[in-house]
């Protein structure tokens, strides 16, 4: 459908509305002096949003009205607004979208539930004409050391269709573990249950039970996988081995959790080598510790075990793991269609206000996850770790209406948009200008090459040279304009 307003309701809507929202990224990155010096404004690119919902919370003609978004957003399928989940993110991307590139037409489709309505989305936008794709969609099922249907159809829409495709990486953070399956010799539930991975590093001490906090008011996310081929993606015999998560009450794994952990003890064998467990901690004030058990049900001992925490832009609702922690360094949480071969996935500066210069966000997820199996479910020769993330770009910055449990960093009345997902429209909207200027000179810039420009005229971050928290470092978009003149 097409989001438009009549004219007499524009005028009457505008009358009651306020100044308009610019996110701060527009200046920190230089976007307004790109558009300025080089004539841009993303006239004659199409760019799609594909995120939770686009106006279930209600507002969008009147964001409209007031110049946040364009007069005509082609919505091509909105969320059932009937979950939590629906906050209306993709509105606040598209508002991003349309400060930096506002000559750009805009789609918008719903990301649904599962990889497979992704892959759906992904395919749909494609028909309608998008150029540039991007994304905030994070699911738990997506495989981590294979590339599932989703990276899969990124791959072919940038090969096949120049399609260039941006993704969020992610806000899990350092929330992830992962060792060889250590087997401890215990029991703890019983034989039939399995046997228990041992956290414990130390050859003379065992210990089972890890403890973590989850978030206060939140819904937390655990997924574990393990180094065997999911029977969804390859075929073939799927995982050999069944392992569970066990989840208790009481950080020294005394007391079963029985009542608000969700999941965890899927059978695995000839399947998907991935446990799903939600920890329901909502309306709970207060974080909730809890302990924590990996059990091996059957089947040989992986040599690679991971999982990954669902993190938040809130410090409040962002879990922690305690004890047993990976190394900062070694620590990657950005996975799925986010480690996709051809997708450009986006990590998360402050936008620091003025008070404080640009840092990387603590949610931000570093990348560096290995692939080690092909398309069928092989075991690579050799494991193939890509230069994701890619750059990064401002997060917490303002949109016209987003979520008031979000902070207000500057006390201007404008909640402002967190997480990976306030970074990544940034990254697509620069893509938007360069594809303009390129058009202008009869040329198609394709994908390849604009990924290559967006990291080749990047500000380096953190330390020197590439790295999987800051990528090529922070975009630069009048650089990169630059860059594709004297290419030419």
């Amino acid at each position: 459908m097409l989001l438009g307003l009549p004219g007499h309701l524009i005028n009457d809507v505008q009358a009651a509305t306020t100044t308009k929202a610019v996110t701060q990224g527009d200046t920190l990155i230089g976007a307004d002096l790109a558009r300025n010096i080089y004539d841009l404004n993303g006239a004659g690119i199409t760019v799609a949003v594909i995120s939770d919902s686009f106006n279930c919370l209600g507002g969008a003609e009147i964001g409209q009205a007031n110049g946040e978004l364009p007069a005509t957003v082609t919505v091509l399928k909105e969320a059932d607004c009937q979950g939590e989940k629906t906050l209306d993110e993709g509105r606040a991307m598209l508002e991003v979208i349309h400060d930096l590139a506002p000559g750009a037409s805009l789609l918008f489709h719903a990301m649904g539930d599962n990889p497979a309505d992704l892959t759906q989305a992904l395919n749909r936008v494609a028909d309608h004409g998008a150029q540039i794709i991007v994304d905030d969609a994070i699911y738990f099922s997506e495989p981590m050391f294979q590339d599932g249907p989703a990276s899969q159809a990124i791959d072919r829409l940038v090969a096949e269709r120049g399609i260039a495709v941006f993704s969020s990486a992610g806000n899990a953070g350092l929330n992830s573990y992962q060792s060889v399956f250590s087997d401890s010799g215990t029991y703890p539930l019983g034989e039939k249950h399995g046997v228990a991975h041992d956290f414990n590093p130390n050859p003379r001490e065992t210990d089972t039970c890890q403890t973590i906090t989850v978030g206060a008011d939140a819904f937390t996310i655990l997924s574990l996988q393990w180094d065997q081929p999911a029977k969804s993606i390859g075929g073939g015999n799927g995982s050999a081995s069944d392992l569970d998560v066990v989840v208790y009450d009481d950080p020294a794994c005394k007391r079963v959790a029985r009542t608000w952990v969700i999941g965890g003890s899927t059978d695995n064998l000839g399947g998907d080598p991935v446990e799903v467990v939600g920890f329901d901690n909502k309306g709970n004030r207060h974080r909730k510790t809890v302990g924590l058990s990996i059990l091996k049900v059957a089947g040989p001992a992986p040599g690679l075990l991971k999982y990954i925490l669902s993190g938040s832009s809130l410090p409040s609702e962002h879990p922690s793991i305690d004890e047993y922690r990976n190394a900062p360094k070694t620590v990657t949480s950005a996975f799925g269609h986010a480690n996709a071969a051809s997708v450009f996935s986006v990590g998360a500066i402050e936008a620091g206000h003025g008070k404080k210069p640009p840092a990387p966000s603590y949610y931000s997820s570093p990348g560096g996850l290995p692939v080690l199996f092909d398309n069928q479910g092989q075991r690579l020769a050799e494991p193939i770790v890509r230069r994701h993330v890619d750059a990064v770009a401002p997060t917490n910055v303002n949109t016209s209406f987003f979520s008031k449990t979000r902070p207000d960093l500057e006390k201007d009345g404008k909640p402002n948009f967190t997480g990976t997902s306030a970074a990544a429209p940034h990254a697509a909207a620069v893509a938007a200008l360069l594809l303009q200027a390129e058009a202008r000179n009869g040329q198609v810039l394709k994908p390849i090459q604009l990924y290559d420009l967006l990291r080749r005229s990047a500000l380096d971050m953190s330390t020197p040279g590439y790295d999987y928290e800051t990528g090529y470092g922070l975009l630069q978009p009048a650089k990169a304009i630059n860059l594709l003149s004297n290419d030419r």
